[in-house]
């Protein structure tokens, strides 16, 4: 049995050439949809949603990854000095400079939350402005709160 081939194929030199010039990642859509499907992400959004679960994940509560997150909920029954603050901003940047792939931090602002929760607890505002380097060098600016 022989297979017919129509129209011209290109030289084997030219198909090794074809490469793609942008490299995309994608990953999981966070939070998950009610759908029953996962949503794929990318992009700036894919960003955010990482730094969010990242930041918001305490520090062994992921199974096989028992120091991905940090422990900011600990923080919050301490009162906001100085000492707390370094304490706070170097356990963020340990976290996203080892699971925050492609991402630079350049401001970091922690400010006490407005509202108190049922235990009299007061909450923190973490404000974060990042450099994408794996998009093109993009800012991206956004709030966290731990409550």
């Amino acid at each position: 049995m022989s297979t017919t081939v129509y129209g011209n194929q290109p030289h084997r030199s030219l198909k090794k050439d074809i490469t793609s010039t942008t490299r995309k990642t994608y990953g999981l859509g966070y939070p998950l949809a009610d759908s029953g499907y996962f949503a794929k992400q990318s992009g700036v959004e894919l960003v955010r949603n990482n730094l969010n679960q990242l930041l918001k994940t305490v520090k062994g509560e992921r199974v096989m990854l028992p120091n991905f997150g940090t422990n900011l909920p600990y923080y919050l029954f301490e009162p906001l000095d100085r000492q707390l603050f370094l304490s706070i901003r170097q356990d963020i940047l340990e976290a996203i400079n080892r699971y925050g792939q492609g991402v630079e931090v350049q401001k970091l602002t922690v400010l006490p939350n407005d509202q108190i929760t049922l235990e009299g607890v007061q909450g923190l505002n973490i404000s974060l402005t990042v450099k994408l380097t794996e998009l093109n060098d993009q800012i991206l600016d956004f709030t966290v709160s731990i409550i």
